[in-house]
């Protein structure tokens, strides 16, 4: 009976197969033979269950309890291939890809149909029946013959083959009325098809939200296979452009004044706060920025931002704001999703990757089966999450990456070792995660009483190899380094300091301050009086020049005696004098002095390190 059921609708098959996957993939530890068939019923063989202390009839009703859905028939679970079995094939990597026999619930169903579905044919009401067998539309106009072929085709291209394909025609069919979700639950966290959002979001937004949602229609399965796509690939050009950037989450928590970003880095990138959440922040609060301020430095490139949860979290007047200004300044979830996957591929060479249900199942039996603990630690964490990998990512999009790659085989690590920091790690892996995909700096979040400073240090290892440095930079240091070091404030007009500091090479910035990072208080006292001492030693000198007759070829005469007495190079150090004078006298661009070789030159000049010489400048064009 069972078979025969099956039979009669060939996409319920699919559901029985996904639910067999996820069980042979968190109960790797067994032999799984597969799924096979007689003309009766379908058989699950399983094999040296015994040696875990088990029975065929405990396996049968674990089976059941936690992996069958709910209408679909399960298998029955034996130890041997009768000669008249015939296996049944798993899925492969694109109908894992595309969620074939996903058991969805009805808003995902009805989600996941409406993003696949073009925009032509909305709206419409989709109903399918397994007791029947049947798919039915019902749009609110006539269809064509190569309409409805069109419909029918990307239905059996999402698993859904083999049904009565019924299409209805209701020419007062109403708009949707989508409901927003409660925050926090799981309709909440899903990425809402955007022909959803067409009466509650302004044009600027939803124009750029379809954008991303067909991007991933389209790319889906070249993300979760292709070896040779890159993460460049999936971010929008303004986001390419920049080589010196940072990225911070601000989604939940309160993060730094704007100033000490811009300070270090050409382009910051920044996750937009929450806006449903009870304790929840405008923006301009959190930054200390007013909103033309913030409109202009996004005109000017210097802020960017990415939106990677449900776009009704969102504060949208804020969103269509700093879109109106850039259209390519907001990066969305699944173009996000895309580029983190692809750059912790690159790192791995594990995590990120779409296999087929066997080739997962057969690698994590072989790590169990070696004798190396890494890989056995490596296959229990695997297995708790990657028979679900394509599916969270595909509702979730960036929000459910974390969850799939080095997070949960640290947690695994440390459970091994008896501590329990898996809540810790998948939360600070997230924002990690994401700079990996966008090619930024990253600061952990860091304040009294929290910090994600250890767990990304324990992250950062499984990506690159290695522990981040102690001179690192950390968040909660930058204010008082730029304070002392540059004299730069937070209560000064971020307009006027981005205009001072877009003379300079910004990337040089943390670097200075990574010489400051760390220390004691007396220590970095005492640095900051040897900075400043140096400085004027550098003023003393400048004036000293100035007195000199460098108008005419003396200083060259003084260096070319002492090229001939062997001193080497001194012809050129005393020509510098003479010509940076002449190039102030003749030329009015200022912006040739904050050129990198003419600091180096004039650092030379001057006797000091270019990185003082640059902390000169700064402090001289701050006002005072």
């Amino acid at each position: 009976m069972k078979i025969s059921y099956l039979k009669s609708s060939p996409s319920m098959i699919e559901v029985l197969k996904n639910n067999y996957e996820a069980f042979i993939i968190q109960n790797y530890k067994f032999n799984h033979l597969g799924l096979f068939h007689d003309e009766d019923s379908i058989y699950a063989v399983i094999q040296n269950y015994k040696e875990s202390n088990t029975t065929l009839d405990e396996i049968q009703e674990l089976y059941n309890y936690r992996f069958k859905t709910a209408g679909v028939p399960g298998p029955t679970f034996t130890e041997e291939v009768k000669d008249n079995y015939i296996k049944i094939d798993l899925r492969n990597t694109y109908e894992k890809v595309s969620l074939f026999g996903q058991p969805f619930n009805a808003f995902e169903f009805n989600n996941n149909i409406r993003i696949a579905i073009p925009s032509k044919f909305h709206p419409f009401h989709v109903d399918m029946k397994w007791s029947d067998n049947s798919f039915t539309f019902t749009f609110n106009k006539e269809l064509t013959p190569n309409d409805i072929d069109e419909i029918i085709l990307i239905c059996e291209s999402l698993g859904f083959y083999g049904y009565k394909y019924n299409i209805k025609t209701d020419h007062e069919l109403p708009d949707y009325n989508h409901q927003i979700k409660k925050s926090n639950t799981q309709g909440n966290l899903t990425l809402v098809a955007s022909q959803y959002l067409r009466n509650n979001q302004p044009k600027e937004i939803l124009e750029k939200y379809e954008e991303d949602q067909d991007f991933w229609t389209e790319k889906r399965a070249n993300i979760f296979s292709d070896v040779n796509l890159t993460k460049d690939e999936c971010l929008i050009d303004s986001f390419r452009k920049s080589q010196n950037r940072c990225f911070v989450d601000a989604s939940v928590f309160p993060r730094n004044n704007i100033r000490e970003y811009i300070s270090l880095y050409d382009t910051v990138i920044i996750a937009i706060p929450l806006a449903d959440s009870p304790n929840s922040q405008s923006f301009y609060d959190i930054f200390k920025i007013s909103k033309i301020e913030l409109l202009e430095l996004v005109r000017r490139g210097r802020i960017k931002f990415v939106a990677f949860q449900n776009l009704q979290r969102y504060d949208s007047n804020f969103l269509a704001d700093v879109l109106s200004v850039d259209p390519e300044c907001v990066l969305f979830s699944r173009r996000l999703a895309a580029a983190t996957l692809l750059a912790i591929r690159e790192k791995t060479g594990l995590f990120g990757f779409a296999f087929d249900s066997s080739t997962q199942y057969n690698l994590l039996k072989e790590c169990y089966n070696s004798k190396v603990d890494a890989l056995k630690i490596l296959a229990e964490s695997l297995s708790e999450n990657i028979a679900f990998f394509e599916y969270g990512i595909n509702q979730r999009g960036a929000l459910g990456i974390s969850q799939f790659g080095g997070a949960s085989f640290a947690a695994q690590i440390y459970k091994s070792r008896g501590r329990d920091y898996g809540i810790e790690l998948m939360t600070s892996a997230m924002s990690l995660e994401f700079s990996l995909g966008l090619g930024a700096h990253h600061f952990p979040f860091e304040h009294t009483g929290y910090s994600e400073v250890n767990a990304c240090k324990i992250l950062n290892g499984i990506y690159n190899g290695v522990q981040q440095s102690q001179n690192e930079l950390r968040e909660m240091e930058i204010q008082t380094l730029l304070s002392n070091i540059f004299t730069i404030n937070n209560d000064m007009n971020v307009l006027e300091l981005d205009d001072i500091l877009s003379k300079y090479s910004r990337r040089m910035i943390p670097q200075i301050l990574q010489e400051y990072a760390h220390l004691t208080p007396e220590e970095l006292s005492f640095k900051i009086y040897s900075l400043n001492k140096d400085i004027k030693a550098i003023e003393k000198r400048k004036q000293n020049l100035s007195i000199l007759d460098l108008s005419g070829f003396a200083p060259v005469v003084a260096g070319a005696v002492m090229e001939y007495k062997g001193l080497s190079g001194a012809g050129y150090i005393a020509l510098l004098p003479w010509i940076f004078k002449l190039l102030k006298v003749t030329t009015n661009n200022s912006k040739i002095f904050s050129n990198e070789i003419f600091s180096n030159l004039e650092a030379l000049t001057l006797n000091t390190p270019r990185n003082t010489m640059l902390v000169h400048k700064i402090r001289q064009d701050m006002p005072k």
